[in-house]
């Protein structure tokens, strides 16, 4: 199925760029450590959002945002979607340009 509309939410900041997830208890932001990360994880809705960032051991950065973004699977959006969605692009080693060109038109 073939989404148009946003139904989804990415956690956005600033100076940190895109929420891409965490591991081993670290988390990673687009414009900070990449990590070499293609895409970017997202929420089924803002309430949702909210609830993972209350888990973090730390406050959310100040300025953080929930930017409505079309997913392109269940909890996932590449740099494509979230550059549609109005996020900042970053590299990655699997995309050719950091806006992840190639999709996003």
């Amino acid at each position: 199925m073939i989404r148009d509309e946003p139904s989804d939410f990415l956690i956005v900041h600033p100076e940190y760029g895109v929420y891409l997830g965490c591991h081993q208890g670290r988390g990673y932001w687009s414009k900070v450590c990449a990590a070499g990360q293609p895409a970017a994880v997202t929420f089924a809705s803002r309430q949702e959002a909210l609830a993972y960032m209350a888990s973090w051991p730390v406050s959310p950065p100040p300025g953080v945002e929930l930017l409505p973004v079309i997913s392109d699977g269940p909890g996932w959006a590449t740099i494509g979607a979230c550059v549609r969605a109005g996020a900042a692009p970053w590299l990655d080693h699997f995309s050719p340009t950091a806006n992840d060109r190639q999709r996003a038109v």
